[in-house]
This record gives structure tokens, C-alpha cells and sequence, in this order.
């Protein structure tokens, strides 16, 4: 089975699928499938993309790209301006600080963890220590988590 040129992620966690995320993956599918792109489009749900606060939200490949606040106009523009003509939607780029609000009202930051009792303080999850630099394999262009 070939791969499809652009593959996209629909975040459908605790915090965006109550956003209607999930019903976004469906509907996306079938705008592809209206376009006649869908051996070009492979859309996807995925779990917390810890870009809570701007969801629901999604990550197109190759890129990675993502996307913020997504509705079904917006879909149908990206399907439209990224997916049939290779020009991502800058307007609608993600461009908040990635956190991910946890279902108890907590919230993770990158080695921080924020609680509800105590939201200006952070306590560190771990030391914090010089990481050496790894190389990113080549051919490695896919979503993982």
C-alpha cells in the first residue's frame, strides 16, 4: 500500500473531543473523500497533542504543521489550499505554548507540572539537565507518540 501524500491528525482528547473533535474526523474524511483527494489524504484521531488550550487541533505530515482551533471552515480551507495545492494556511498555524490540561485541572508543561491549587508555582518533574543532541533519523517524517 502506497502512503498517502499528506497524512492528518485530529487531536480527540480529554480536552478537544468534548470540542467536537471526533465529529471533525469524520466530517474531514468525507470532505476528502468529496474532493477526490483521499489517495492523497489520510486522515486520523489521534490522543493529546498537549496543545490544549487551542483545540481542538491537528498536525499534518509531511511537516509537521499544526493547526489550531479547528471548525469545519477551516477544514475545508486546508483540505482546499494545503492538500490540493501545497500552500499551508499560515492564518490558522499554532502558535500557543504546548501544555496539556489534565481531566483533575491539572496542567503539564514541559517538566513542569501545574496544579489548581497552586497555579503560579511549577514544580519541577525532574532535574533539569543538559541533553545532549540527538540526530533525527532521516527518513522519519511521521506522527509518533
Amino acid at each position: 500500500m502506497e502512503k498517502a501524500k499528506y497524512r492528518a491528525y485530529i487531536c480527540c482528547g480529554v480536552n478537544c473531543g468534548p470540542k467536537g473533535a471526533s465529529a471533525l474526523v469524520d466530517f474531514m474524511d468525507a470532505e476528502v473523500q468529496n474532493q477526490g483527494i483521499e489517495h492523497d489524504v489520510s486522515v486520523s484521531a489521534t490522543g493529546c497533542q498537549a496543545h490544549c488550550d487551542s483545540g481542538p487541533t491537528m498536525v499534518v505530515y509531511p511537516g509537521p504543521v499544526y493547526y489550531q482551533e479547528m471548525d469545519q471552515n477551516r477544514v475545508r480551507r486546508i483540505i482546499k489550499e494545503h492538500m490540493k495545492s501545497d500552500m499551508p494556511v499560515n492564518d490558522y498555524f499554532w502558535t500557543g505554548v504546548r501544555r496539556r490540561i489534565l481531566a483533575d485541572g491539572s496542567v503539564i508543561v514541559p517538566r513542569r507540572v501545574i496544579t489548581p491549587e497552586d497555579p503560579g508555582s511549577g514544580t519541577p518533574t525532574s532535574p533539569i539537565r543538559p541533553q545532549k543532541p540527538r540526530p533525527r533519523p532521516p527518513d522519519v517524517d511521521d506522527f509518533k507518540w
